[in-house]
């Protein structure tokens, strides 16, 4: 990698500079993340101390390069582990990765992009190894936006955790139905977004899927993209919703602040 000298002269950008960056980043900026391939171990271990170390997290993706006894040292540093089921499909491997960075209070979080198989099929994973991913603390975060998801088996999956230990964040695409409030009264965080909305239809539901998210620690979460009317966001805010402002007008309209766990390292987008 290289710059340009104020003279426009190239300049070598070498690993340390881009090392010595993120240890700045780690230090003065709350949430960094990076990539675990953009740097050697030894910058991302330190830079990972760094931000412990001054009350700030530091987000790892996962690009498949580490292997789990890297990862463990990461993790006791305080480095929270964001991975996926096409880079790391290994429900031991991520077990032990938590456990080593339980006493550190990082957080593993998995987004399982293919279907949920049963047993006895091969190629992806099956409905147990999901259940062992949040009974070890994992957080799982889910999607229906390439294949369905039935709202029954994310709340089978929810009930089986260890109690106040891994969240679950469901991404829904499409019309509401009755059974997304199922879910926020399990427990689980779910999203939507305003352009899959129907006001006409959909305010009740709204309301009643938002007030279910009170009872047992999740929440619907509304990505608000093109301007819903402003008493319709009171109505549904003050009925529990968490409110994602993704457009510039809305910059003065304030909802209560998302929990990081419930969202996937971003709250701009919809997985």
């Amino acid at each position: 990698m290289s710059g340009e000298s104020s003279e426009g002269l190239p300049i070598e950008i070498t690993p340390a500079d881009r090392g010595f960056r993120l240890l700045d980043q780690a230090r003065l900026r709350e949430g960094v993340a990076v990539r675990d391939d953009q740097h050697e171990f030894s910058w991302l271990l330190d830079a990972a101390q760094t931000a412990r170390r001054k009350g700030k997290r530091f987000r790892l993706v996962d690009s498949g390069k580490l292997d789990v006894f890297s990862l463990e040292w990461l993790g006791r540093a305080g480095a929270d582990l964001y991975t996926a089921d096409d880079v790391r499909p290994d429900v031991a491997a991520l077990a032990r990765i938590q456990k080593a960075g339980r006493p550190t209070g990082v957080w593993t979080v998995f987004l399982q992009y293919g279907e949920i198989v049963d047993e006895g099929r091969t190629g992806s994973l099956t409905l147990e190894m999901i259940k062992e991913l949040v009974r070890s603390g994992i957080d799982l975060h889910i999607s229906n936006k390439d294949r369905p998801r039935d709202p029954a088996l994310l709340v089978d999956i929810k009930a089986g955790q260890r109690a106040g230990r891994a969240e679950m964040v469901y991404y829904h695409h499409g019309r509401l139905f009755k059974e997304l409030e199922n879910l926020v009264e399990a427990g689980l965080w779910v999203h939507v977004s305003e352009t899959d909305l129907d006001l006409s239809a959909d305010q009740a539901l709204l309301e009643d899927i938002s007030r279910a998210g009170r009872r047992r620690g999740g929440g619907l979460v509304v990505h608000v993209e093109k301007g819903l009317p402003r008493a319709s966001l009171e109505d549904i805010r003050r009925a529990g919703a968490y409110l994602i402002m993704n457009i510039p007008s809305g910059s003065g309209f304030s909802g209560r602040p998302l929990s990081p766990r419930a969202f996937y390292l971003d709250t701009t987008f919809l997985l």
